[in-house]
């Protein structure tokens, strides 16, 4: 498929942290794009009500708890968010992690998540290894990705914030893979695929 033709749900999460076992969703940011066009309009977020988590005792990411009990749990919210996504390819900075969160939540429902992935921070590697378009991978955490595309940043770390920029990051990836007459979506995944880092190198 041309990458122009593809789809895309950019995606952002907030845990209560990344321990897979024990931590849970507290909200879900969804960036639609086809192609390069970023569909800002088609946005979703919503915040999710944990199943276990003493909510009282929590301060994290700045979400007042009320607004959090309020919430629904992901139960109520599966089938939306399915749909949103859809059978798009699903990318996000650390995408594995947010990804694995997911399928863990849709298979507490009975569905289950086979979405492909994109990984900015692997894609920005490749980019840099294979064409030179980046002067060096030391850093590829989503905030030195941000100041390297000098994209404006009006308000982090609200989870739809982080998606339209890492949509923002991926529409320029896309620009520069397509420069190189790269146009093809298999090829881009088959580029992940071969793209090894650890966690470490491009989160913190």
């Amino acid at each position: 498929m041309n990458l122009r033709e593809a789809r895309f749900s950019v995606i952002d999460l907030e845990t209560t942290g990344l321990n897979l076992l024990k931590d849970e969703i507290l909200s879900i940011a969804i960036v639609p794009m086809k192609g390069t066009k970023i569909l800002a309009g088609e946005s979703y977020y919503t915040f999710v009500k944990p199943e276990t988590y003493d909510l009282k005792s929590m301060k994290i990411h700045g979400i007042d708890p009320k607004t959090l009990e309020k919430a629904p749990k992901f139960s109520k919210i599966a089938e939306e968010v399915k749909k949103k996504i859809g059978d798009s390819v699903i990318v996000g900075h650390a995408v594995e992690i947010d990804f694995d969160f997911l399928k863990k939540a849709f298979k507490a429902e009975g569905i289950e998540l086979k979405n492909k992935c994109i990984d900015i921070a692997l894609l920005e590697k490749w980019l840099s290894d294979r064409l030179g378009e980046r002067k060096c991978t030391a850093d590829l955490s989503l905030d030195s990705l941000i100041r390297d595309y000098n994209l404006s940043v009006r308000f982090r770390h609200d989870a739809l914030a982080d998606a339209f920029l890492t949509a923002q990051i991926f529409q320029i990836q896309l620009l520069k893979l397509m420069k190189y007459g790269l146009t093809s979506l298999e090829r881009v995944l088959s580029i992940i695929e071969s793209t090894k880092m650890t966690r470490i190198d491009f989160i913190f």
